[in-house]
């Protein structure tokens, strides 16, 4: 018989024994930090050999770069999945397809007894938010456990439709900000952008800038 992952007393024990390590080697501090704001940005079928920070001459990609140069950069990282979401189901549970069963788009559900990223994090204080930017991450699928905002309205998606139904980023960013603005903290803050995802449409200057090669 299976055992819940929300449930599981080894997955409790990664959580719980932080909290036993300060009675062993100092004196608990009189006020708990304060708990960090957290936001997590996916780009869909974004390559890193088109960014500048991983050594792309023929791409300028000035923030990204600029965010690279101000954090961490990992020179070696890797999807465990290609498809949309399973890979998000990789991040927000920190599991692979072979445990939480999800292999590909649209045909998989996240199932409720796998305790999400934002499900803990709400669990501790956390205001959460996503907003998303295209069909195969659809509250539909099960990645909204522990969400209090789920923002998935990019338009209706057909069923002979090829193409997935998408919003731009600038769209998806402005609704983040909006959830943001006024909030205080702590809060945890996913966002979705689609648009380097295949029908290639992007916006000017860009579009002009790289015409020959979209």
């Amino acid at each position: 018989m299976r055992t819940s992952p929300k449930r599981s007393p080894i997955f409790q024990a990664l959580f719980i024994l932080p909290f036993f390590l300060p009675a062993t080697s100092r004196p608990l501090a009189a006020a708990a930090p304060a708990k960090p704001n957290i936001l997590l940005i996916t780009v869909d079928t974004l390559r890193a050999d088109h960014l500048g920070c991983y050594g792309s001459k023929a791409v300028r990609t000035p923030v990204i770069d600029a965010l690279a140069a101000r954090g961490i950069h990992f020179a070696r990282a890797f999807a465990h999945t290609p498809s949309t979401l399973p890979s998000h189901a990789n991040i927000l549970l920190g599991l692979t397809p072979n445990a939480h069963g999800v292999h590909d788009n649209s045909a998989f559900i996240v199932r409720e007894d796998f305790l999400t990223l934002a499900e803990w994090l709400k669990a501790q204080g956390y205001a959460t938010g996503a907003f998303v930017g295209a069909f195969p991450l659809d509250s539909r699928f099960g990645l909204t456990q522990g969400f209090d905002v789920y923002d998935d309205d990019y338009g209706s998606q057909g069923p002979m439709d090829i193409a997935f139904v998408e919003r731009k980023a600038d769209v998806v960013v402005g609704k983040a900000l909006e959830w943001l603005e006024g909030r205080t903290s702590p809060w945890f803050l996913w966002v979705h952008c689609f648009d380097p995802h295949q029908l290639y449409q992007p916006p000017e200057p860009f579009k002009s800038q790289y015409g020959d090669n979209p």
